[in-house]
This record gives structure tokens, sequence and C-alpha cells, in this order.
């Protein structure tokens, strides 16, 4: 029953951090998680058991005895010092995730120079973030409107970020507005619902085109 929820989940969202993760052919990668609230670790240890996960973020956001002792290193960074802390890291990664993170960064330029630095040669970057298109949607349920959420700095392009560093990186894959097909489809369904209630509903983020995804492998040092 895991395995086939995992393979739904995967095949639905064809191109979101499960996705990712389970492209990667290591069976026991070394991941930096950056922005790593919500228990991720939990998360990543079920699609990767056999993964070495190390953490860091500005605080404990909805983490719990569990999941931080699932950190082989769990780091808590002063928001200014964010990008340097990632620097300061004392190894490579083969995998380093920043989901829904960067756009609360004080610097998200220096951040992703540093998760570049940090990942080993041959390794792989997967950064998601609201879509640059975000700050024209309608304000819904807290969570729809780019500064809905107060913590928000600023808009990231992924692109930018990626056309920054390519000398070093090859993009796997990117879109501006990721709209997985199933995800859509309940999202148009239900957006009547969604926009008389004013809340997000399964899909409304993906009707909307609310994430930008990129994958990216890197090339050199």
């Amino acid at each position: 029953m895991v395995d086939l929820t995992h393979f739904l989940k995967k095949t639905l969202r064809p191109r979101g951090q499960r996705a990712f993760l389970s492209s990667i052919k290591k069976d026991n990668p070394k991941i930096l998680d950056v922005g790593c609230g919500n228990a991720s670790s939990v998360f990543l240890k079920t699609v990767k058991p056999n993964s070495m996960v190390y953490g860091i973020d500005v605080g404990d956001f909805n983490q719990s005895d569990e999941s931080k002792d699932l950190y082989e290193q769990y780091i808590i960074s002063e928001p200014e010092m964010f990008a340097q802390s990632i620097q300061n890291i004392d190894r490579h990664f083969d995998v380093v995730l920043s989901n829904h993170n960067i756009e609360h960064c004080n610097d998200p330029e220096s951040t992703f120079r540093a998760m570049v630095d940090r990942t080993a040669i041959g390794g792989h970057l997967f950064i998601a973030t609201p879509s640059l298109n975000s700050v024209d949607f309608p304000s819904r349920g807290g969570g729809l409107f780019f500064y809905d959420d107060p913590t928000h700095r600023h808009p990231v392009d992924l692109m930018k970020l990626f056309q920054s560093e390519s000398h070093r990186l090859e993009c796997r894959y990117y879109t501006k507005s990721a709209k997985p097909f199933f995800w859509w489809v309940l999202g148009w369904a239900q957006e009547h619902t969604s926009k008389r209630k004013n809340q997000i509903r399964l899909g409304t983020w993906d009707f909307y085109g609310y994430e930008s995804i990129i994958w990216l492998r890197k090339e050199a040092e």
C-alpha cells in the first residue's frame, strides 16, 4: 500500500519534489534540505530511507522530536547569516532541496549560490517557489496572492538564478507555472467553491499555476 501511494503521488505530480527524489538513482544520497520546516525529514526518509539528511532553517517550524532526530545535522541560522551558514557546512551533497524557502530569504541570490557551492559535481538541486505570476493572483484564504504570506520577501525568478550559474549547472527541467493535469482539473472543478468560500482547496494552486519549479544538475565547480 505504501508503494502504491508513493507511485500515485509521484505520477499525479510528475515534476514535484517526490518525483524529483525518485529520479535520483543513488540509494543513499546525502541530502541538504534548505528551509527544512514542517517535519520534512520524515517525508525525505519515506522516499529515500537510506539517505543522510542535513537540515538548515531560521527556526523550528512545525518540527517534532522525531523529525529532528532524523537529521544527521540540524542547523538553526540567523536570517541575515543564512547564505553564509550554508557555505559553512563542511561537506558536499548529492541532493540539495529548497521547497518554498528561497522566497523567504533576505538574499536569494547569495542563498542560491551557496546551495550550488555545497552541491557535489554530478549532484542535483530542486527548487520550488511561488510563480512570478502570483503577484497578480487574487488574495484567497491567505495563500494564493504572493503577499498573502507576510514572510514572503520578493518573488524569485528561477530561470535568472539558473542563468547566473549556468557555467556550472545544467537545467533538467523548468516551468514558470506548474499545472499538473490531474490537480489542475480538480482545481478547476472546485474553483467556484474555492472563490465563494475564500478557501484554498485541493487543486487551487495547480489551477492557477502557483508554483515555479526547476531541476538542476551540477556539471562543474
